[in-house]
């Protein structure tokens, strides 16, 4: 009861402190010129472009993304004037968002099984945003991928021990917060608040990501919030399912379960982003 009413400044500051001496990554300094100049008070679409091709291998990865299959574009991407032109500049800065992560992710040691597990759930909650009105497919991405940012940090601080925690949320999702709390003084979705914040995410996602454990997505009192919350949830159960081969018991049968009923999704839309998932592996350089 006593966690129920304490303060969100105060699990802010035992975040900080759990992860006092792990650096939270910094935004490369494209996504810094590229969110200055959408925020200036005459956009230079060109300006953006150059931002993002001036540096190939964000560019390239930035292109990698906008045409995978989750992204279903129309027709074949080849150039950041393409992008733009056809995702518009707010579609293309998430886009640049996750290349960027990727990129910073694929960097990190020892920590392959969380950094493939977050890439597996970006792909499937952008398959899913496809079936959810009021969710795009980058938007649902960008915060997935970012879902286990809090994980991999907290990570650092014992490898091996959280390693165990993570496998055990695989089937446990509720009852691994509790464990972390416990270990840790913290757990990784307020973790990862601080980072998705630092990164200057959308608040939709910076919420969504907080609350991505809560039990019923019916205690997320924003409508996009929770739509984006019971997306993570959902695209979890899919991988721990599908692709970790986790025993998926009552817990986690339950979480995703909520998830499920509060898009309303079909049998047949969870069966499309099953098979999707097992013929496509996103993967990270």
């Amino acid at each position: 009861m006593t966690q129920h009413l304490e303060s969100f400044d105060k699990k802010l500051k035992r975040a900080y402190t759990a992860v006092q001496g792990i650096k939270i990554p910094d935004m490369p300094k494209e996504l810094i010129e590229l969110d200055h100049e959408m925020n200036s008070r005459y956009p230079n679409t060109q300006k953006m472009i150059h931002i993002i091709a001036s540096n190939t291998i964000l560019a390239g990865e930035v292109l990698k993304i906008a045409n995978s299959p989750a992204m279903r574009a129309k027709r074949q991407i080849s150039s950041i004037a393409q992008a733009v032109a056809t995702l518009g500049t707010q579609n293309l800065k998430n886009m640049v968002v996750a290349a960027a992560l990727r990129q910073i992710w694929g960097y990190t040691k020892g920590l392959r099984e969380l950094i493939d597990n977050s890439a597996d759930v970006a792909y499937c909650a952008a398959e899913l945003a496809n079936f959810v009105h009021g969710i795009n497919a980058d938007e649902a991405y960008v915060c997935a991928l970012f879902h286990n940012g809090g994980a991999i940090l907290l990570a650092n601080k014992d490898p091996e021990l959280y390693n165990d925690i993570f496998f055990q949320s695989h089937s446990l999702p509720l009852t691994s917060i509790e464990k972390e709390e416990e270990v840790f003084n913290t757990n990784h979705a307020v973790v990862g608040l601080l980072m998705a914040k630092k990164w200057h995410l959308t608040d939709t996602m910076i919420h969504a990501i907080y609350y991505h454990h809560v039990d019923k997505c019916s205690r997320v009192k924003d409508e996009k919030v929770r739509l984006m919350v019971a997306l993570l949830k959902v695209a979890n159960g899919i991988v721990a399912e599908t692709s970790i081969g986790a025993y998926i018991g009552a817990e986690m049968t339950e979480y995703a379960k909520d998830g499920i009923d509060t898009l309303m999704l079909r049998s047949s839309h969870l069966k499309d982003v099953r098979m999707s998932l097992q013929s496509y592996s996103l993967g990270f350089a």
